[in-house]
């Protein structure tokens, strides 16, 4: 059994772990599921894992196979069928396949898709774009959180609220902080305490 320098849970039945610089996976025995060969991994998600060679990151299956290239600046775990990438300093969405679905022309993006959603920056803006890569709410915002029942926190000149899927203020922008909806509740700050 190996001594682990670092290491995250498990996902998808495997977890990378860290043995002297270099990474790979094990499965739930403690058995190697893949060679230690990688400068940084991420944990499995949707049957890929990200791994990063060199300068690099891309992803690899379950059979130690690199079925996305590590040519990425930065990535995210697959989510929906999505993943985060930056590439030139610029971010856009992978498909499962390695197919650049989103184009790499947003100066940020969230980490993953939420309700169908994700938040993406635009001329130092934030707003929302669907899985096709429709902007469907205006990057207008100063800063925005993840959809959760349906609603998303956004804050504009200091204030903050929340907006539906369509961009409509649903909530007031009239708060000093806001936290995301979780069964029908979310905490608010109302001058210097939350309720």
């Amino acid at each position: 059994m190996l001594e682990y320098d670092d290491a995250y849970s498990f996902s998808d039945g495997l977890a990378a772990v860290k043995v002297g610089y270099n990474w790979g996976f094990i499965d739930k025995n403690g058995y190697k599921a893949t060679s230690f060969i990688y400068d940084d991994a991420y944990s499995f998600s949707e049957g890929l894992a990200p791994v990063k060679i060199g300068l690099g990151w891309g992803f690899i299956n379950k059979k130690d196979e690199i079925v996305i290239p590590c040519i990425y600046e930065k990535v995210s775990s697959f989510k929906d069928n999505r993943a985060r990438f930056m590439l030139n300093g610029k971010y856009g969405f992978l498909d499962n396949t390695g197919n650049q679905v989103i184009p790499a022309t947003y100066q940020d993006a969230g980490y993953s898709f939420s309700e169908g959603l994700v938040s993406v920056k635009e001329n130092g803006r934030w707003g929302f774009m669907n899985k096709e890569g429709k902007i469907v709410i205006p990057c207008v915002y100063d800063q925005v959180e993840y959809f959760s029942e349906g609603l998303a926190s956004v804050s504009l000149k200091g204030k903050e609220g929340y907006i539906d899927q369509k961009g409509k203020k649903v909530i007031p922008l009239k708060y000093k902080s806001t936290m995301p909806f979780s069964e029908n509740w979310a905490a608010v700050k109302v001058k210097d305490t939350y309720r």
